[in-house]
């Protein structure tokens, strides 16, 4: 996204110079930073190495003091998940460096310029504040086109709740409004939106990245990561189409990790749909990532493996 036409904005602005007042903090601390948003990952233990379940032939064939696939798993969607953080971010990381253009009691303006990139247009950036909420949103018009003619490329909302960037908010970026309005948007060619939904006013946090694809390209894609005190850390996301036992059908699966910083973790795996729909796998491993304790709920033979015992305390993102 460094690549959009926003980087004109940032161009624009950094000849402007100027100080900053308490007031323009108050509103610049209303955006969001990477670390309020991305996920801490859990530390990889030495001798840990593997892929994720998708890399497997035999679907849950699991043994204990294997290496967790789905610790994999995790870790991999975790980093496209921060990737896709950052990539959103990067929009408003400028922004926060550079002095407003325009000031009144409850609003702030940055620009309007004309975008060196895409002759024929203007870009801003505009926030507004009402008690302790605020509003912001990235626009463009056609240059020379009127009050009305501004539209969003990304917008935002955020409600301060118990301290500086302690609350909730969300940000939106519409890929669609972009391309009808001439602007290259070639890094998401295959969306139609991205939202960001999180709080960070109590534990355990939550931030929730939803990919809405363009023509049905893909199935909507929704990614959670909720954190607990301690550092515990927790990630849920859907598996479509993995073949997780012998049979004609493939399942969709709902998978819950979460993990401690020393890399200890736990995984559930819901089945949605397929040959063993409503069955449920549960997997624990230590901090090399080495499997520790498993349970099947279609196994009547060997339901479990291993001690649960060895499973970390997680009730801290329970409910």
């Amino acid at each position: 996204m460094r690549h959009l036409p926003v980087a004109c904005l940032c161009l624009a602005l950094a000849a402007c110079g100027g100080d900053f007042s308490n007031d323009d903090l108050e509103f610049l601390n209303a955006l969001p930073r990477r670390e309020d948003l991305a996920a801490k990952l859990p530390a990889k233990g030495s001798g840990r190495v593997g892929g994720g379940l998708a890399t497997r032939s035999d679907g849950l064939v699991v043994r204990l003091g294997e290496t967790s696939e789905l610790m994999g798993d995790t870790e991999e969607t975790g980093r496209a998940f921060n990737t896709s953080v950052d990539a959103l971010l990067s929009l408003l990381e400028d922004i926060r460096g550079l002095p407003p253009t325009t000031r009144e009691p409850d609003r702030r303006v940055w620009g309007p310029f004309q975008d060196r990139d895409q002759a024929g247009h203007d870009v801003r950036f505009v926030m507004t504040r009402e008690a302790l909420s605020f509003d912001y949103r990235l626009e463009y018009r056609r240059t020379g086109a009127g009050e009305a003619a501004w539209w969003a490329f990304l917008s935002g909302t955020f409600a301060a709740d118990a301290g500086i960037r302690k609350g909730v908010g969300s940000l939106h970026l519409d890929v669609a409004r972009a391309e009808q309005e001439g602007l290259p948007a070639r890094e998401l060619g295959a969306l139609r939106r991205l939202d960001i939904h999180y709080q960070t006013k109590a534990l355990p946090t939550q931030v929730e990245l939803t990919f809405t694809p363009r023509d049905g390209a893909f199935p909507v894609a929704r990614y959670t990561y909720r954190e607990a005190q301690g550092g515990l850390g927790e990630m849920r996301f859907l598996m479509p189409g993995r073949d997780l036992v012998p049979g004609g059908l493939l399942e969709d699966l709902s998978l819950t990790t979460r993990w401690a910083p020393d890399g200890r973790g736990m995984a559930v795996l819901d089945v949605l749909s397929g040959d063993i729909r409503g069955a449920q796998y549960t997997e624990c491993w230590n901090a090399q990532g080495r499997v520790s304790f498993t349970a099947r709920s279609w196994d009547f033979f060997n339901p479990t493996e291993g001690e649960r015992a060895t499973c970390p305390d997680f009730s801290a993102l329970d409910g």
